[in-house]
């Protein structure tokens, strides 16, 4: 264990030191400047019946406003669907790798565009659990509160593919999305 802690440490010091930024590389600007927890409120409407999603991110913020990482969002409640042939109640849980991009980021209110991709699983009452994917891009502004403190607003669309559900479509589960992020964490060289 101290061994794995000496490499890590000797590792970081390496990446800061002057020699390692003076290097030209093909992500130059691209340093490592912090990292950030992203607590989200997502409503979705399906069929006129708004929806509760809750989840979250684990993000790395790379030259003050590119930001990758890991989210993860899910249904609170059951929801009912009309589909071709039958109305049934449904449940959606979807995760993946998450991309953002907040230009002037270090302003007090700045935009800030994103996307997340990845699988999932959809829940159909009568039917086994169904693998999907989505893809969910979003834009909205971003108001930095404190200097660990961020709270932002977006709205998006929620792509999901790969429905397997008789009598249901992808587009059955596809839907536009509004959200509220509460983002906790640290920039550092501001």
């Amino acid at each position: 264990m101290n061994k794995l802690l000496f490499a890590l440490l000797l590792t970081a010091g390496l990446a800061y030191s002057p020699a390692a930024k003076a290097q030209e590389t093909l992500f130059g600007s691209l340093d490592l400047t912090g990292f950030w927890f992203t607590s989200t409120q997502n409503f979705s409407l399906y069929d006129d019946d708004a929806q509760y999603f809750s989840g979250g991110s684990v993000d790395f913020e790379f030259g003050k406003s590119l930001y990758i990482g890991w989210s993860w969002n899910r249904m609170r409640d059951d929801a009912l669907i009309s589909g071709r042939d039958r109305t049934e109640f449904f449940r959606l849980r979807h995760r993946g790798l998450n991309l953002a991009y907040a230009p002037s980021s270090n302003r007090v209110i700045h935009p800030r565009f994103g996307v997340y991709a990845g699988g999932g699983r959809l829940e159909v009452s009568g039917d086994a659990e169904d693998r999907v994917f989505g893809i969910s891009p979003s834009l909205g502004a971003e108001i930095n509160v404190t200097s660990w403190f961020r709270l932002g607003l977006e709205g998006g669309y929620r792509f999901i593919t790969d429905v397997d559900a008789v009598g249901f479509e992808s587009e059955d589960f596809s839907t536009p999305y509004a959200q509220l992020q509460l983002r906790f964490g640290f920039s550092w060289d501001y």
